[in-house]
């Protein structure tokens, strides 16, 4: 059996929340389609740079993370928030990473970059099933604000607010109202539909992305 180690350098806690489940959701999906073999697929351990590299760049901070847990992983998920210009954001804050990983490790360890056209949260709002188990409620898609097709999912300018409108409109309450939608997004992470995602232009990108890697690893067929 084959061993798949994990990893993700994400920009803030609330994304490592949501993406953590789904980053290991995705990869047991791809291995157990097309795994030559089966294949054990870790949790995804959370990266931190060193204290002492806060002033480094941005690929020295992820390589230096990467190079403390380097037994951990074999994948190693980079996430920038594409802030409206995805392959701007991916050439900046993710490629010059995933070029000094390559040179270190070669084809042992690989980078794969996750870069949202806007926030991660639209990855949140583009399943209302998910979204209604989590928040428990049975309100539908329009009365929660949410958008009508994966397209104007992706392209909506504040899917973080979109989010908490949606969250706000199911009336919480009490100490479920003062912590808001943050604590609910690793459940997200671990119910959003895949089919739904891959409707996202920028979630199959990070799939493609993915299943090259895993090949290059000799992971999948």
């Amino acid at each position: 059996m084959d061993y798949l180690g994990l990893a993700l350098y994400a920009e803030g806690p609330t994304d490592y929340s949501f993406l953590c489940p789904l980053l290991a959701r995705l990869c047991e999906d791809l291995c157990t389609r097309d795994a030559a073999h089966p294949v054990e697929v870790s949790e995804v351990l959370r990266l931190d740079h060193p204290r002492a590299a806060d002033e480094a760049s941005r690929a020295e901070r992820i390589v230096l993370a990467g190079r403390e847990a380097s037994d951990a992983w074999r994948i190693l998920f980079i996430h920038a928030d594409g802030a409206g210009d995805p392959e701007s954001k991916r050439r900046e804050q993710a490629q010059p990473a995933i070029d000094r990983l390559y040179q270190e490790h070669a084809e042992t360890r690989l980078g794969v970059a996750v870069v949202p056209v806007r926030e991660t949260e639209a990855w949140a709002i583009v399943d209302g099933d998910a979204l209604r188990s989590v928040f428990g409620t049975s309100m539908t898609d329009q009365a929660l604000g949410l958008p009508s097709t994966a397209g104007v999912t992706e392209g909506t300018p504040d899917p973080k607010a979109l989010l908490n409108t949606a969250f706000n409109a199911t009336h919480p309450s009490g100490q479920r109202r003062r912590r808001g939608v943050s604590p609910m997004l690793n459940a997200l992470g671990e119910q959003v539909s895949l089919p739904r995602l891959r409707e996202l232009a920028a979630f199959a990108l990070l799939e493609n992305e993915l299943r090259q890697a895993l090949r290059r690893l000799s992971i999948v067929k």
